[in-house]
């Protein structure tokens, strides 16, 4: 395995309870207003500690700047989870075909941000 893949992987481990408590967060009948933005917020801290090699808490002190980019780029899966991912609208989802894709998406747009914000340094 590579060093990136066995980044990434580090990553959905991290990541992985948040991903799935943001999806019941927006899940028919479930839905939780709170819980959806304190996943998002720490899902976008998690990517960008990960990416600084920081720990969870030093990322809003370190890497302020990135957090904004961070999370308007990931609102793109966030805002549109049926288009992007295939997130129901109505009914059961089914988190294990759902949490792989939607980590996926998260992970590539968290990462394009940080690496613009870092290449405008």
């Amino acid at each position: 395995m590579t060093p990136e893949l066995k980044f990434k992987h580090a990553c959905w481990m991290l990541m992985e309870r948040d991903i799935n408590q943001y999806l019941v967060a927006n899940a028919d009948g479930r839905w939780n207003g709170a819980l959806k933005a304190t996943c998002h917020i720490s899902l976008c801290s998690t990517i960008i500690a990960a990416h600084c090699g920081l720990t969870f808490h030093d990322t809003e002190l370190v890497c302020h700047d990135y957090f904004p980019a961070v999370r308007d780029a990931t609102q793109e899966l966030t805002g549109y989870m049926d288009e992007v991912i295939g997130f129901p609208l109505k009914g059961r989802p089914d988190y294990d075909d759902l949490a792989p894709k939607f980590f996926e998406k998260f992970f590539e747009l968290g990462t394009s941000a940080i690496l613009r914000s870092q290449a405008n340094e």
